[in-house]
């Protein structure tokens, strides 16, 4: 076993149980919430549903690649690859679905009452769970062609209509699977980027009104819309920072992994690196400065203060 395995196995081990356990909190948080609350917002459900879409990511991927670059044997046969990668790659959808939807939802909730999507305000929470079944039924049928092109485990030969990855091989390429991811992930981006434009102009006029206010020496306290908004915003540049960083290795792994296989564990440990940060982003303000306190009885009243900001 290469020394370089292991310490790329015990990186993407370290990072994978981070993630892992920073989703798990969170989800424990908003799920807390949904029982004990009389009223759920809105935005907490999209934040469940890209939270528990990340923690598929963050298993399916960093897993699988962990045991076997510790263990140095390939665990994977033809169908543990299918499953393994097909789940990856669902999540990853999922997960740019989730975040798109979320900024776009926000930058609506927030709008002002002249603005055209005003009219939208009081109909878009009911859109959420349809909006996210039908995110997951045509994210699997897009995602089918992994099973039938994907097989494993890693082939060894030279065959130039094979690509491998990491442990497991494709075996065809279909471009209109190419096409169409390509379409859905430029898409979401492009709305994440306008949403994002908005919420930004929302945001100035909003500290410009919040200046005026502090020249005539009267009390202001930011709104939960406007710090809910600041909390995405970070999310949104998050998202877009890794998502370019993973597209362009995904130019160099297609271009050049043949005689640089290191670009694949680049690329891997890249691909769980939004899933990872995004928990820490999405946590509330009270949550981020202790969590393990939280449980303890003494620190009730810490508990209860971060389920009213929720």
């Amino acid at each position: 076993m290469l020394p370089s395995n292991i310490c790329y196995g015990v990186i993407v081990l370290f990072g994978t149980g981070i993630g892992a356990l920073a989703n798990l909190f969170l989800l424990s948080i908003y799920f807390f919430s949904f029982l004990t609350s009389h009223i759920v917002k809105p935005v907490n459900l999209i934040i469940t549903h890209l939270t528990l879409a990340n923690l598929a990511a963050i298993l399916s991927k960093g897993g699988p690649e962990a045991v076997i670059a510790l263990s140095g044997e390939n665990f994977l046969d033809d169908v543990g690859c299918k499953v393994v990668f097909f789940i990856h790659k669902l999540a990853q959808a999922l997960s740019i679905c989730f975040a798109c939807y979320l900024c776009n939802f926000q930058a609506i909730i927030i709008s002002p009452p002249s603005s055209r999507w005003a009219k939208y305000k009081a109909k878009a929470p009911e859109y959420i769970n349809p909006f996210c079944i039908f995110c997951f039924i045509f994210n699997v049928l897009i995602e089918i062609p992994v099973i039938l092109g994907l097989s494993g485990p890693r082939s060894s030969s030279n065959n130039t209509d094979e690509f491998n990855f990491l442990h497991c091989s494709v075996l065809r390429h279909i471009n209109a699977y190419k096409m169409l991811i390509s379409i859905r992930n430029a898409l979401c981006v492009a709305l994440i980027i306008w949403a994002g434009g908005s919420m930004v102009l929302l945001l100035h006029k909003h500290h410009q009104q919040v200046q005026t206010i502090h020249s005539t020496r009267l009390s202001t306290r930011v709104s939960p819309e406007i710090k809910a908004t600041q909390t995405i915003l970070q999310l949104l540049c998050t998202f877009v920072f890794f998502h370019f960083l993973a597209s362009l290795f995904v130019i160099f792994v297609a271009s050049f992994y043949q005689h640089r296989s290191w670009l694949l564990l680049i690329d891997g440990f890249i691909s769980l690196c939004f899933p990872t940060v995004s928990p820490f982003l999405l946590l509330p303000p009270g949550a981020r400065i202790c969590p393990i306190s939280l449980f303890k009885e003494k620190h009730s009243s810490s508990l209860q203060a971060i389920f009213t900001e929720l």
